[in-house]
């Protein structure tokens, strides 16, 4: 093989790798953003998700194929490996528990902040949310639901069901139900904290 033959699969490989990287990290990104990117792109986000996990394995399967092509084994089998466990984290991750959480710990202080003008009986029925918590919400509002304070995190596009979480200022009971979207109620499945709960 020559130098120019052999500089030029290098630049194969080394593009597919690149294109491989975009697809793996714009599904990581595409995942953990499911909720607010299904607010912009209702059905779109399926197709965007589905693009990104062609990108991310068709480019990792020809660079492995380039990489075999040269015979650099060592290198195919880091890629395979490197691509095959990216692939199952993303994958088998409650991506949905990860937002929520991350979410809730980076704005708790605007969630206690509601919460206790909630409690004060100083927020109207619905709501405008302040604009760091607009994200937590399809319609950038808070809503009170019976003694509660919900925010919708997300609503399919015809209503018919919803998540969210929800302010109780006392411990909701097991017949607790709060409307989630105009077609379906929910109820508080899973604690946050500071009487924040997930709701679906």
């Amino acid at each position: 093989m020559s130098v120019v033959e052999g500089s030029r699969r290098a630049g194969r490989v080394r593009r597919w790798l690149i294109g491989a990287a975009a697809g793996w990290l714009a599904l990581l990104v595409g995942h953990y953003l499911a909720y607010p990117l299904s607010a912009v792109l209702p059905l779109g986000g399926l197709v965007v998700g589905a693009a990104c996990w062609v990108l991310a394995a068709g480019c990792s399967v020809a660079a492995l194929v380039a990489l075999l092509q040269r015979r650099a084994y060592g290198w195919a089998t880091v890629v395979l490996l490197v691509a095959a466990g990216v692939g199952g984290v993303l994958w088998t991750t409650d991506w949905e528990r990860v937002y929520v959480d991350s979410q809730f710990r980076l704005h708790r202080d605007g969630l206690d902040d509601l919460a206790a003008q909630h409690r004060a009986g100083t927020l109207p029925t619905d709501a405008r949310l302040p604009w760091q918590l607009g994200h937590l919400s399809v319609d950038g509002q808070s809503h009170r639901s019976g003694d509660a304070r919900y925010l919708p995190l997300w609503q399919d596009w015809r209503g018919e069901s919803g998540v969210g979480i929800a302010y109780f200022p006392t411990p909701p009971g097991p017949d607790t139900l709060i409307a989630t979207a105009p077609g379906d109620v929910g109820q508080p499945v899973r604690h946050l904290g500071d009487g924040w709960w997930w709701v679906e």
